[in-house]
């Protein structure tokens, strides 16, 4: 293990979600955990997405704040908040409008419309060093923490 500066993992990061259009979010309730592609946009250091008051992700969220989310090479382990209808918050409409038009024109007015904000709390980075071979960056927002392990490899027949 190897202990790295959290403040220039946590910004390298932060700058890849910030890239991100979509997500896969994973919530989980009663032990049946479901997964689905999200339209996002990122803030602030947290996760924004829009989802119906009718659908199961929204009923899981209710009932278990837990959430993992999966961007590009990173997982992502966080806790969602229902924050409210996505239209009394103009922070996120202004950017879900500029990133994803088609979705806000569709979904966003709806009455059944609901904020989810997702707070990060642990990220695993896949990376690889000079000579291509994989790595793990580990970041723990909540301790300030980040290191990295090096996978082990064995002698192929």
């Amino acid at each position: 293990m190897k202990q790295l500066n959290f403040d220039l993992e946590l910004e390298k990061v932060f700058r890849q979600i910030g890239e991100a259009k979509l997500a896969v979010l994973a919530t989980s309730s009663h032990n049946i955990p479901t997964v689905r592609t999200m339209s996002i946009v990122f803030f602030d250091g947290k996760i924004y997405c829009q989802t119906s008051t009718d659908y199961l992700k929204y009923k899981q969220i209710s009932e278990n704040k837990n959430v993992a989310l999966c961007i590009f090479n990173l997982q992502i382990e966080g806790i969602a908040n229902i924050k409210g209808k996505t239209t009394e918050f103009n922070d996120f409409i202004e950017r879900y409008k500029k990133n994803h038009e088609d979705s806000y024109k569709k979904y966003s007015a709806l009455e059944c419309s609901r904020l989810i904000e997702i707070i990060p709390r642990k990220i695993i980075k896949w990376d690889y060093d000079s000579e291509g071979k994989p790595s793990r960056v580990f970041l723990e927002l909540d301790g300030k923490k980040a290191y990295s392990e090096m996978e082990k490899y064995i002698d192929l027949p």
